[in-house]
């Protein structure tokens, strides 16, 4: 699943989800490029409980953010407000012949 990000009728990046944990970013310039990592590789905190004696213990851990398809199209829209610009939806996927290209032998 791909965004765009279009400013002034004009792309700015694009993000592809390709699974749990991969995002991969593309961007017209720099500085653009290294808001959109940040942005995607972001770690998140939880709490963890600990295996001591006292199961009460509890830590705050952090691990890199693993994107569902749900939490990246949520991300993608927050994304854009924060760059001033649209984000839209890319078809992604193979590209399927015509009916007579599929056919012809």
């Amino acid at each position: 699943m791909r965004y765009e990000f279009e400013r002034e009728g004009r792309t700015v990046g694009s993000a592809l989800w390709e699974g749990p944990g991969q995002v991969t970013v593309e961007a017209a310039d720099e500085a653009t490029r290294a808001r959109l990592e940040r942005f995607f590789r972001s770690e998140v905190a939880y709490m963890s409980g600990g295996f001591g004696v006292d199961d009460h213990d509890e830590a705050l851990s952090v691990r890199r953010r693993d994107w569902t398809p749900w939490e990246f199209e949520r991300a993608c829209r927050h994304l854009a407000l924060r760059l001033g610009a649209r984000a839209r939806r890319v078809a992604t996927g193979p590209v399927e012949g015509r009916p007579e290209e599929v056919t012809a032998r």
